[in-house]
């Protein structure tokens, strides 16, 4: 549920098209401070609310060398199919690359306990993941095309949010979420975009990307829709995905840690 609609958050494992990258970082610093919490509501087909999110920027560690970023997610219990859960992502980053070093999430949907563990490669070499079923565990490597540069649902997010963007840009990358390795690719929509939320009213960059996993053919595609604001902080204003219930939004409700929304 946390990776659905921030995935970040793609197509096959041969590599990026040509030009097709990542957008480069600028020089600086990142658009958040540590403490910044963003908090978004949950609703399902536009209507029923379903839950929350919130995204937060821990205190760095390692001298400063490595920060935490956190995501929270939690569904109200009974709406229509969806399931009453519980779970938690975070991402322990390079603190100028934003590059993964650690991915973990954790979850409890209606009593059922899930797990993962995964740790990315500097160099050459596999993804490496434990995760845990319940009572089941076990052990994976996830072949990326390039492994050094896979990033996780969580770090996607801050990565794409700290990235020089401009409309019509294209990008694409490889990220673990759900336990798979999944390829998106994306651009920038041509014109800003004024979302009203209430956070209050934003000017924003709309990205429109889609996930494949890249281990199977007959896994259906995930569109995704990122709202980033267009200013110097570039918070998340709101996302949206298709669910196997229908179409999920996330629309930010606070923002707390941070400068207040202008």
């Amino acid at each position: 549920m946390i990776a659905a609609p921030l995935l970040a958050l793609g197509l096959a494992l041969g590599g990026a098209p040509h030009g097709c990258a990542l957008p480069p970082l600028p020089e600086g610093p990142h658009p958040w401070r540590t403490g910044e919490t963003l908090v978004l509501d949950l609703d399902l087909l536009g209507v029923v609310k379903a839950g929350t999110v919130e995204l937060a920027v821990e205190r760095p560690m390692s001298g400063g060398k490595i920060v935490p970023l956190r995501a929270r997610a939690r569904t109200s219990a009974n709406v229509g199919s969806l399931k009453r859960l519980v779970a938690v992502g975070l991402s322990w980053v390079d603190a100028r690359s934003l590059r993964p070093e650690r991915y973990r999430d954790e979850s409890d949907e209606d009593g059922l306990h899930r797990m993962t563990d995964t740790r990315f490669p500097r160099g050459p070499g596999r993804i490496a993941m434990t995760w845990q079923t319940g009572t089941r565990k076990g052990e994976r490597s996830i072949e990326a095309a390039v492994p050094a540069e896979a990033l996780d649902a969580v770090s996607a997010l801050y990565r794409l949010r700290a990235a020089r963007l401009a409309p019509g840009d294209r990008f694409c990358f490889e990220a673990i979420g759900k336990g798979r390795l999944w390829r998106v690719e994306g651009s920038v929509a041509r014109e800003t975009e004024e979302v009203e939320t209430a956070a209050g009213t934003f000017e924003t960059l709309r990205l429109d990307a889609v996930a494949v996993r890249t281990d199977r053919t007959d896994v259906p595609a995930m569109p995704i829709h990122l709202w980033l604001g267009n200013d110097a902080r570039r918070i998340l204003v709101a996302a949206m995905t298709e669910l196997d219930i229908g179409p999920a939004r996330a629309m930010l409700s606070a923002v707390r840690g941070a400068a207040e929304p202008r």
